[in-house]
């Protein structure tokens, strides 16, 4: 299967929208891997339920930060606020696909917002979502979606922050699995359309041997030209092990497979990085390995 197989190709990137400066910087590195891809963007805002019925009791109130009064929290002004909020989403849409001419769409929708944005994302290659929402302080965990989005195994994910962009050095951890050798093929493919000139591979293998046989694996499929392998020998994926050696590639973004980590520990992960994480999921069924690879010429 070459690299323009459609079982691998990023046709279609999800974008799950608010109000928040994560949520924006979400929109530019979606907008941003959809020019470069040629891929299209759909963008998506949820009416969040939670909200509606919580303004729809009569003991709720909002209080503004930084304000310490509060005032009536009404169900009619709580949906004109998300109405506002999603014709703001829609333009900031329109603002980063139309100069990139990307083909876009957009729609809303109500309900539990995590439970939406799976079930739309079941229907894209790859969902992108800020970490958090509205925080309020700098350091942030992850929000209940991105949360919910990295412990599912339907669509692959990109998370990030407001802060951080898709950059070079593009890193991908890799150790042979079917889900590893998409991730590597995606990251190929970005390294190479960015120009950017080099991919660092982190291979994990508990022994030598296989660290070789693995190296081998990913230099025969990724003979390209102007396209420069750096390789890095990683013994385990042991959290601290992991995250010291991503911090010290200074990577510019991560991607690796879904299957490399539990999802708590791939939450750890995403939480302690500094740098974009896409993680992906979703292999063919019949677990096509060897083929999956970007081969020379394509």
């Amino acid at each position: 299967m070459s690299e323009r197989s459609d079982e691998w190709a990023v046709q279609r990137i999800l974008v799950a929208l608010d109000a928040s400066y994560h949520s924006l910087a979400a929109l530019e590195a979606a907008a941003e891997l959809a020019a470069s891809l040629g891929a299209e963007l759909s963008g998506l805002f949820v009416e969040d339920v939670n909200l509606l019925r919580l303004a729809s009791s009569p003991v709720a109130r909002e209080v503004r930060y930084p304000f310490v009064s509060a005032g009536r929290m009404d169900r009619a002004g709580m949906e004109r606020g998300l109405r506002a909020q999603a014709v703001q989403a829609r333009r900031a849409l329109a603002a980063a696909c139309e100069p990139r001419r990307i083909k876009w769409s957009f729609r809303v929708t109500r309900g539990e917002v995590a439970g939406e944005v799976l079930a739309a994302a079941s229907e894209a290659d790859l969902l992108t979502l800020g970490r958090a929402s509205r925080p309020l302080i700098r350091q942030v965990r992850l929000g209940s979606t991105a949360r919910a989005a990295t412990a599912q195994d339907r669509c692959s994910v990109l998370l990030l922050r407001r802060d951080m962009r898709i950059a070079p050095p593009v890193v991908v951890v890799y150790d042979g699995s079917p889900t590893a050798r998409k991730a590597l093929a995606w990251a190929a493919r970005l390294a190479q359309r960015k120009k950017w000139g080099f991919l660092t591979v982190l291979v994990v293998a508990d022994a030598r041997d296989r660290a070789r046989q693995l190296q081998l694996q990913v230099a025969h499929g990724l003979r390209r030209p102007g396209l420069v392998l750096r390789y890095r020998w990683l013994r385990s994926t042991d959290l601290p092990v992991l995250v010291h050696r991503i911090r010290a590639e200074r990577s510019g973004v991560l991607i690796l497979g879904g299957t490399l980590l539990p999802s708590d520990s791939l939450q750890v992960l995403v939480d302690r990085v500094d740098c974009p994480v896409l993680v992906v999921r979703r292999v063919p069924p019949d677990g096509t390995q060897a083929s999956c690879l970007p081969t020379e010429g394509d």
